[in-house]
């Protein structure tokens, strides 16, 4: 009897002790799965909290991970009958990083989760749970973690918190945002390029600091301030919008979490917004004007990044053949009076300007669209890399004197390729543009990201800005008298200069026809070389013959290789294979989110380098840099770690990196290291910016 009284004493304390599973320990974090009753009764919920403590220094993410990261995730294994509610989040706080910002937790919290208990469970008998849990926990590199927990809950007829969990389960419950007071009315409107919030009769105390933290992982740029007001007739919040955000034209609701600090005190809403007529938010104090001070400072600066960038652009090896063109123009402007020569440079530049202002507006409607889109985009359609290898080949021959460009053609009264006048001059602008439309140079790259996360107006401003860059040198001749004066004149060596200059275009042809290829695959360059030879067939009848059979003949046949890029042939082929013939130690691995951080938890050395076959650029940086044998050695060294990732063709996963690096095109080189962020290098590189980068790296860990 005395055996069973005591056996009796041990199952009782044994139901009494804390019901949780095996803390966790991983890499700068603990995470364990601990629950709020000692007890549960059937027909009821009991709680569940996943206990996450960061290292000090570190994070894990929100619902919304904002500019990068992703949220803690758990999966459940129950038996039948039981369900598990959603994760109850507590707010957020902004982690800035570089200029970035993330939503999430740096401290520890409790994600709660509830699991209703049947009402026909049986009393006495415990309920298995089991769980996986996963996480992102960062700080100047992120590391994924996963632990599986399992836990019995007893079950009897009524339910016993654990004493020692209340005051966690309290704290936790305390930060969850409460639900939107009835009395509020909260509306939204997007305009300009803008996220205005209005909540009507919430009042708060003056000075208290407002965030709103949105569901809508695309909704706003996260990095941007949130300008915000508050007065008797609520509060008013506005901020930029995210540069991939895609218009939906009847969006009913927009929720997020809406926190107030108030001096010591911080209280956290659920928020449902609708849409509503909301005035945007316009500084009204130091710290708002210091902002869109700020803001002007931004605008300008990318204004003159851009300038720059147009104007290294025209040092860039795939302009180049266009501006053998414009050399040849000038030559010819040699004996013009220096009226004509201005105009000549005006139309050289409208050409380029009006181009480049189409393409942004081109761009910013098919990001409006829901297309993930950059400086570039239009080279990764197979069918207009052909039309551009034929355009190519056209002028080609028209400077190897196999035709011209005249009123037999175009009807202009004038040779188009002479680049004699205004019309020539704005022609050859309108193909620079064109050319110059795939490459990338030192300060473009964050003129051309900067412009995509703006309105409409700033970014067309800044392409114009780019153009402008584009067109200096050549503006700069034809209004300076004294650089024209420099010019040689006129004469018969012209006309060799000339057929020798059609060359380099050819190369080009060359080169877009190799681009098709990786694109689209042999069958889709062979169908393109096939147009090359209806081009070249059309012109010459067309330089032979006045005829109208002669005509029609030639007409059919450009027509013919037109109609040739609209085959399903170049829309079908798949993109050729990252090249694997690694200079370094280990070979060159396609680029993916999942492969990248496999490689960051195990601190590797990480080279990533975001490429593309049309980027012409990209390809002397490969040839000349990254593969070189000195780079071979550098990276063999260090094990590094090298990851490529392909934009020949559309792929949002690199676009959305590329903007996460404030860029809109390739190429983009990040060298990552275990214990800083990434080190961005220069869009052209040498093997010793590469070397060094390396060894400042090497000397940081």
């Amino acid at each position: 009897m005395r055996f069973l009284y005591h056996l009796a004493r041990i199952a009782f304390a044994l139901a009494a002790l804390p019901v949780m599973a095996t803390p966790v320990a991983g890499d700068h974090i603990t995470v364990e799965m601990v629950a709020e009753d000692l007890r549960a009764a059937p027909g009821a919920d009991a709680w569940l909290g996943l206990h996450i403590v960061p290292e000090a220094g570190w994070h894990v993410y929100w619902r919304n991970p904002g500019d990068s990261g992703l949220p803690t995730k758990i999966a459940w294994t129950l038996p039948e009958g039981v369900i598990a509610g959603d994760i109850s989040w507590p707010y957020p706080q902004r982690l800035p990083f570089g200029d970035l910002v993330s939503y999430g937790y740096g401290e520890d919290h409790i994600l709660l989760t509830p699991m209703h208990v049947p009402v026909d469970w049986p009393a006495g008998k415990t309920l298995p749970i089991a769980a996986k849990a996963s996480w992102l926990v960062c700080k100047d590199i992120c590391i994924p973690g996963s632990a599986s927990f399992s836990l019995e809950i007893p079950i009897s007829t009524q339910a016993m918190p654990d004493p020692a969990r209340i005051a966690d389960f309290a704290a936790a419950r305390a930060r969850l945002p409460a639900s939107m007071p009835t009395d509020w009315i909260a509306d939204f409107a997007i305009a300009n390029g803008r996220f205005n919030l209005g909540i009507a009769h919430a009042a708060v105390t003056a000075g208290s600091k407002i965030e709103f933290f949105p569901l809508d992982t695309a909704l706003v740029d996260f990095a941007a301030a949130q300008l915000t007001t508050a007065d008797t007739n609520g509060i008013r919040l506005s901020q930029t919008l995210n540069a991939s955000y895609v218009p939906v034209p009847a969006l009913s609701s927009i929720d997020g979490v809406l926190v107030v600090h108030d001096r010591d005190k911080v209280r956290a809403y659920e928020l449902h917004a609708v849409p509503g007529t909301v005035a945007p938010v316009t500084p009204s104090n130091p710290e708002h004007d210091a902002q869109t001070q700020s803001g002007s400072s931004t605008l300008a600066t990318a204004l003159l990044l851009a300038l720059l960038g147009g104007l290294v652009l025209n040092l860039m090896p795939c302009v180049f053949p266009v501006l053998s063109l414009k050399a040849l123009a000038l030559a010819h402007a040699g004996a013009k009076e220096h009226h004509e020569r201005r105009v000549d440079a005006l139309a050289y530049t409208a050409g380029i300007v009006l181009s480049f202002a189409a393409l942004a507006a081109l761009m910013l409607a098919l990001r409006a669209a829901g297309r993930a889109v950059g400086w570039g985009f239009q080279l990764q359609s197979p069918s207009f890399v052909a039309l551009l290898a034929y355009l190519m080949f056209a002028l080609g021959l028209s400077m190897s004197g196999v035709f011209a460009f005249g009123t037999r053609w175009m009807g202009t009264g004038q040779r188009l390729t002479e680049l004699g006048g205004a019309r020539g001059s704005f022609f050859t602008g309108v193909l620079a543009a064109v050319v110059a439309s795939p490459c990338s140079a030192p300060f473009m790259g964050t003129a051309t990201g900067f412009a995509l996360a703006q309105s409409p107006v700033i970014a067309i401003l800044i392409f114009v800005a780019l153009g402008v860059g584009l067109a200096a040198p050549f503006l700069l001749i034809g209004f300076v008298p004294a650089l024209g004066a420099r010019l040689p004149r006129p004469g018969a060596w012209m006309e060799t200069v000339k057929q020798v200059l059609a060359f380099p275009l050819y190369i080009t042809s060359v080169w877009l026809i190799w681009v098709l290829a990786r694109q689209a695959g042999a069958d889709a360059a062979g169908l393109a070389l096939a147009g090359l030879v209806l081009i070249a067939f059309g012109l010459w009848l067309t330089s032979r013959s006045d005829g109208i059979a002669a005509k029609l003949l030639a007409a059919a046949s450009m027509l013919g290789a037109i109609a040739l890029t609209a085959s399903p042939m170049l829309r079908q082929g798949e993109p050729a294979s990252v090249n694997t013939a690694s200079a370094s130690s280990s070979t060159i691995e396609p680029y993916s989110d999942a492969r990248f951080a496999e490689l960051r938890a195990q601190h590797r050395i990480v080279f990533v380098n975001f490429t593309a076959d049309w980027c012409l650029s990209c390809k002397v940086n490969e040839r000349f840099t990254l593969r070189s044998q000195r780079v071979h050695d550098a990276f063999a060294a260090e094990n590094v770690a090298w990851l490529e990732g392909d934009w020949t063709r559309y792929d949002p996963v690199i676009t959305q990196v590329l903007q996460r690096f404030g860029r809109s095109g390739v190429p983009l080189y990040l060298l990552y290291t275990d214990s800083e962020q990434p080190q961005v290098l220069p869009q052209v590189l040498t093997p010793d910016i590469v070397i060094e980068a390396l060894k400042m790296k090497q000397v940081d860990r």
